[in-house]
């Protein structure tokens, strides 16, 4: 047998058991009875190497997932289907959208993050420590965070990786996988981190921040997002987050947040309104999701307050 032909023939035999590992993954995530699934597809325990996962979401309904990113690693959310989500984080707004496979988003370490799914989805969770993604001698270490962006050779690999899940006597090449999706991500980190730094050591200029407070507070009821703040900026919302973050320590959303809640107070103090009245008036659709929000910041919820408020202008 010659070697093109003996090549041939080893690489239909991988191609037909990397499809059947693939097929009875899927099988097995489409007869589960929960909604999320995390299965490890490999794992050191030792926490010096990547840590991967597959995230499934099979149900017909919305799903929403929300989480912070170890202080001591970084996390990376890989599409490995086309879906629709939408994807808040401290740096980032993404609004509902469909999304390609191989989309992804890169969390720096601490970052909150926000996804939600109306449908169906499927994706490759990566906790990745800082030492592997900043290499020894790259004293700064520079945090940032990547994306949404979309890379074809991350999802090959990945998809390649999740073929191999379930068969140990392919652990020493999805080791190797692993090490090559890794080695993908540094890549794109070093392509990245030039703009990211240089973003991060401007600051916001003052009249460029009260345009931003001025536009925050005269459309409270209203959806606000990061494009819509950095739009009021005048600046990208890659460069307004990380300026408007580093001129007052505040998230955009934090900070959006923190007005709301401050009008709220007002509006409970002050005038005989129906908490639901005031959740719409400060921009909440709901009731409930401005009372956990309320009281999530102020310790109190709306009704506590107000009770708090009568009180004080009776002593």
């Amino acid at each position: 047998m010659s070697t093109v032909t003996k090549s041939r023939t080893l690489n239909k035999a991988f191609a037909a058991k990397a499809h059947s590992a693939t097929r009875a993954l899927l099988d097995r995530c489409a007869t589960a009875n929960t909604h999320w699934q995390q299965q490890s597809l490999h794992a050191d325990p030792r926490m010096t190497q990547a840590k991967a996962s597959m995230w499934s979401h099979q149900g017909t309904g919305s799903t929403h997932w929300e989480a912070t990113t170890p202080q001591d690693a970084y996390a990376v959310l890989l599409l490995l289907d086309d879906a629709r989500l939408s994807l808040h984080s401290d740096a980032h707004d993404l609004q509902e959208r469909d999304c390609d496979a191989g989309s992804y988003y890169v969390s720096r370490p601490g970052e909150s993050v926000s996804v939600q799914c109306p449908g169906t989805c499927r994706a490759l969770y990566v906790e990745l420590p800082v030492q592997l993604f900043w290499s020894a001698d790259e004293a700064s270490h520079a945090c940032f965070s990547m994306g949404p962006a979309h890379d074809a050779l991350l999802l090959q690999l990945a998809r390649t990786l999740l073929e191999m899940h379930g068969d140990s006597r392919e652990h020493a090449l999805a080791t190797q996988v692993l090490a090559l999706l890794v080695d993908r991500l540094r890549h794109l980190r070093a392509a990245a981190a030039p703009l990211a730094c240089a973003v991060k050591k401007t600051v916001l200029p003052q009249w460029r921040l009260q345009r931003v407070d001025d536009y925050v507070k005269t459309h409270l009821a209203e959806q606000i997002t990061l494009n819509d703040m950095a739009a009021a900026a005048g600046l990208s919302p890659m460069h307004f987050a990380a300026q408007f973050r580093a001129a007052t320590g505040f998230r955009p959303h934090h900070y959006l947040l923190l007005c709301r809640m401050e009008h709220a107070k007002q509006l409970i103090a002050d005038m005989p309104r129906s908490m639901l009245d005031v959740a719409l008036e400060v921009g909440f659709h709901t009731q409930a999701h401005f009372t956990t929000v309320f009281k999530r910041l102020t310790g109190k919820t709306p009704s506590q307050w107000r009770g708090d408020a009568l009180r004080a202008q009776h002593v």
